[in-house]
């Protein structure tokens, strides 16, 4: 505990490892800073990359503040954004500084310059970071905080404020997923938590990564991201919301993995009753390197010897479908789902994941389909008929593991009950088509 005394004004601090706790906001007196705009952050990220590089030039950004810490959810780094014009859209970029309670003098929508010279650049994960200079123990150098004593001599706020409205792109899951969103204020809508996270915390010790929690958020196609969440976070300890909700937070992302940081529990609307799937399979109880076998699941073989095998990676359980020490010309193999009853409800959509690796080239002989059939008996595929979905297949430029939502498959023309298929195409002779598939997360949706 500290307290720090300026004349007659007093602000009491509470410091703790990584939280602030309330902090008296002093009223502004905005002294404008006069600074020319001399360089784009375009073309700061033209010339960065995955190594560290000193800027050497006298150049001045300008950006705008898109995340707090005041409320625990961010922790000595800033993100700022540009402003989207009519032809460009908006670009992120992240400040470390070794500096807590930035919001006191970086609030948020503030237009900040930033000087340049002789500070360092990378490209973290995709994202383009602008600060210090850091060494590890192996001296391996990368873009570290602003020092103390430096960080309000590089990064000096304006007297100009945009509100969240004039810098929040809306878009969807799968617009979301790029790199070039990184470090931006985005808004998704009617999206939902995971069935996993409903009852749970925001952060829960048993679901502790690194110190925050990711709970995924999905859509009514099945496209999905990760909502992450500090252990030092204000509302860490409240539980999710059980409704559809519409969201806004800054883009972030770690190795494969894009994930979403809300400023503050403010920026998680709840709106309507949140979809319930009548039909899933999460492939949560395979057994990992086994053939896959389901209660009321089918997995058969039309060419060479290979089942449909069930993975686990990092505890996420999957059907995978890997061609490992066959030399046969053609491997296919069917994984088919239970009977499902379409007469109980309407508007029926099928969404799943889907995810490749070890891919070499996009090609029908090696690929994943999707049928549907309502005749099938169990045991022999061919004698059934088998009408074929369109989906989002994973592409050889998917990076690997990668799952991608399917998009909506509409069943809501079939009635009785139907048995839905996936299909796996590929050859164990060939190697430059024996690339592997997963699937996870299959769900049908409905209204009653």
């Amino acid at each position: 505990m500290k307290s720090l005394s300026y004349l007659s004004i007093v602000f009491i601090f509470t410091f703790s490892a990584c939280i602030p706790e309330e902090v008296a906001v002093p009223e502004l007196i905005c002294n404008q800073p006069d600074y020319e705009i001399n360089r784009t952050i375009s073309e700061v990220i033209k010339n960065a990359n995955s190594v560290v590089k000193q800027y050497t030039y006298d150049d001045v950004i300008e950006a705008y503040v898109i995340s707090t810490d005041e409320y625990g959810n961010f922790f000595k780094t800033l993100h700022l954004q540009t402003l989207a014009t009519a032809t460009a859209p908006s670009i992120g970029f992240s400040v470390p500084a070794d500096a807590s309670n930035l919001y006191v003098d970086f609030r948020l929508g503030n237009k900040v310059y930033l000087k340049l010279k002789n500070q360092y650049t990378d490209i973290y994960y995709g994202g383009l970071r602008i600060g210090g200079i850091y060494a590890n123990a192996y001296n391996e150098s990368s873009v570290g905080r602003l020092s103390q004593n430096d960080y309000k001599n590089v990064l000096h706020p304006s007297c100009v404020t945009f509100t969240d409205d004039q810098l929040v792109k809306k878009m969807t899951i799968p617009e979301l997923l790029k790199d070039s969103n990184l470090n931006t204020l985005v808004e998704l809508n009617d999206v939902q938590f995971a069935t996993a996270a409903i009852g749970r915390h925001y952060f829960e010790e048993s679901n502790n990564v690194g110190g925050g929690t990711n709970w995924y958020l999905i859509d009514k196609n099945g496209n999905q991201v990760y909502l992450r969440t500090s252990s030092y976070a204000r509302f860490a300890s409240n539980l999710v919301p059980t409704t559809k909700v519409k969201i806004r937070a800054v883009l972030t992302k770690f190795g494969l993995d894009y994930q979403l940081a809300v400023r503050s529990e403010a920026d998680i609307e709840p709106t309507t009753a949140r979809g319930m799937p009548f039909f899933t399979e999460d492939f949560q109880t395979v057994t990992d390197k086994s053939n896959l076998s389901l209660p009321g699941w089918s997995n058969l073989v039309q060419a060479g010897s290979l089942f449909w095998k069930g993975a686990m990676y990092n505890g996420n359980g999957c059907a995978e479908f890997l061609i490992s020490g066959t030399k046969v010309n053609s491997n296919i193999a069917w994984l088919i789902s239970p009977k499902i009853d379409m007469d109980v409800y309407k508007n029926e959509v099928l969404t799943f994941r889907s995810a490749q690796h070890h891919l070499d080239v996009d090609s029908p002989l090696n690929t994943l389909e999707v049928y549907i059939s309502k005749n099938f008996d169990g045991l022999d595929v061919s004698k059934a008929t088998w009408v074929k979905a369109s989906f989002n297949v994973p592409q050889q430029t998917t990076p690997w593991y990668q799952f991608i939502g399917s998009g909506g498959v509409d069943l809501s023309g079939y009635t009785g009950k139907i048995n839905i298929a996936f299909k796996y195409i590929g050859s164990g002779k060939n190697t430059a088509l024996d690339g592997a598939f997963q699937l996870d997360d299959v769900q049908i949706y409905g209204d009653k």
